[in-house]
């Protein structure tokens, strides 16, 4: 059965001259040769076959054409060409010259194309180009398969879009579907962007696709993204993300990993990602790690970015760590705003707010933290020992990654434990006023403290000061939930 299918497939029909206005035999070539001038033509089954003039071989079923080479297989492929030898029994078609097949919206221009008939495919060499109303494209060789109008392109391929120009190795091209198929490593050229990858597809006609294989998407500004695989629309300016996503913008210094992650590169531009994330600031010599549920970078507008992080907020850095529900950083202005529940560590102080905490960044440090509610900074002295401080208000100055000052605003109370120079306890100093500042040494320790004239204070001795009042009102010591290592943000413990 199998033997007579494929004898049946390989059944030979001979080729049949159907017109030209000269003949004349060739006895000089040793063949069975006929030569033809003047509107030649013929046909062999379904496909008719054009020329100026040919060498017809009938006892071999072949024949060379020249000139003004035209092969019409139906309404939709023909061929054009200079010359081109065909072989009857076999199907092969070596056509040479200016050669131009058309199929479809696609036409292929090349000098040097094989094209097996019964097989529905053909091969070009040396050099081709294929226009289509999507597209250009050149490469060095490739195949065209007339059954599924597909093109598989190879070497030095480059595919010009009005949007976007592709550099590959190799393409495959489906005209049915405007589907263009990246094989091995290639370049894309966009307006406000370029892709590096070494897999992916894209629809021609609408612009969208998908990447693998952790391809980079590289945008204006110094922004870069890139995951184990994207989808993107390029019209839109859109992109989603899965699976181990990461956007740096190298301007700022910024990384900010996800498991999921969305872009849109429209004005106003944002990245969203979610999926266990986390950022690392690393304009400092000491980077910043920082991870939320959320996170999502916004271009507010041409000038300022805003990074805005939802939902158990954890952060550290080797001289401050924080904790709260939500975070928004204005990048350009070096601001962060704490919201619900925040509370932030330096050393051994801890800072609390009601509400807010604001932080003031100069030259990539914090330089002054505001507590606008409830203020509560605590400094853990040893052997369950705490300096206090509260108000309505305070705020904080750091110097050389240092608290060295505090201001309280409204309601101040401050506790301190006093120590002699061998750090020996000498007596438990508890003042109250509307107003007082607290300055701090290089080692913590404090230095002094400035009162408003309605400020009273005690001393009470180390051995006599009342249980009662070794802790202020509202004292909480959370040091259990401060961040001790980049690794706890990273590795989300």
């Amino acid at each position: 059965m199998m033997i007579s299918s494929l004898a049946f497939a390989q059944k030979k029909t001979n080729i049949i001259l159907e017109r030209c206005e000269e003949l004349a035999f060739d006895k000089q070539t040793g063949k069975d040769c006929q030569v033809l001038r003047g509107d030649v033509r013929f046909r062999h089954e379904d496909v008719l076959m054009y020329c100026d003039s040919a060498y017809y071989y009938e006892g071999t079923n072949s024949f060379d054409a020249f000139g003004h080479v035209r092969v019409v297989q139906n309404a939709e492929t023909s061929m054009l060409s200079d010359s081109m030898f065909y072989d009857g029994n076999t199907t092969l078609m070596r056509i040479r010259g200016n050669v131009e097949l058309r199929s479809g919206s696609s036409s292929l221009k090349t000098k040097y194309l094989d094209f097996y008939r019964n097989q529905n495919y053909g091969y070009y060499f040396g050099g081709g180009e294929v226009y289509d109303t999507d597209y250009h494209l050149t490469s060095y060789q490739g195949y065209y398969y007339t059954e599924t109008k597909s093109y598989l392109f190879k070497d030095s391929v480059v595919l010009v879009h009005p949007d976007y120009t592709i550099y590959a190795d190799s393409l495959r091209y489906n005209q049915n579907s405007s589907k263009a198929t990246l094989l091995g490593p290639s370049l894309i050229q966009g307006k406000t962007y370029n892709v590096h990858t070494t897999k992916g597809w894209t629809y021609t006609n609408s612009n969208e696709g998908r990447l693998y294989n952790h391809s980079v998407i590289n945008y204006q500004k110094g922004r870069r993204m890139t995951a184990d695989s994207m989808y993107f629309d390029s019209k839109l300016g859109k992109v989603k993300a899965y699976h181990e996503a990461e956007v740096q913008d190298s301007t700022q210094k910024l990384i900010i990993r996800g498991e999921y992650m969305e872009c849109d590169s429209t004005s106003p531009a944002y990245v969203l990602v979610n999926g266990n994330p986390y950022l690392i600031d690393y304009s400092d010599k000491d980077s910043f790690y920082m991870r939320a549920d959320t996170f999502r970078y916004c271009e507010i507008d041409s000038t300022h970015d805003e990074i805005r992080a939802y939902n158990a907020v954890r952060f550290f850095r080797k001289d401050l760590q924080g904790k709260c529900d939500s975070l928004v950083y204005f990048v350009q202005d070096s601001m962060a705003i704490m919201y619900v529940d925040p509370v932030i560590w330096s050393e051994g102080n801890q800072m609390t707010g009601a509400n807010i905490i604001e932080i003031y960044i100069k030259d990539k440090s914090p330089e002054k933290i505001h507590i606008p509610e409830k203020a509560f900074i605590i400094s853990d002295e040893g052997d369950e020992q705490y300096n206090q401080l509260s108000g309505k208000e305070a705020n904080a100055y750091i110097s050389n990654n240092k608290l060295n000052r505090v201001d309280l605003l409204g309601e101040a109370i401050s506790l301190y434990y006093s120590k002699d120079e061998k750090d020996l306890l000498i007596g438990i100093n508890k003042a109250k006023g509307s107003e007082m500042s607290i300055f701090l040494s290089k080692k913590n320790k404090l230095d002094k403290i400035i009162m408003t004239p309605d400020s009273e204070g005690v001393m009470y001795p180390p051995d006599k000061i009342p249980e009662e009042e070794k802790l202020l009102k509202n004292f909480s010591w959370r040091i259990n939930e401060r961040p001790k290592s980049k690794e706890d943000i990273i590795i989300n413990k």
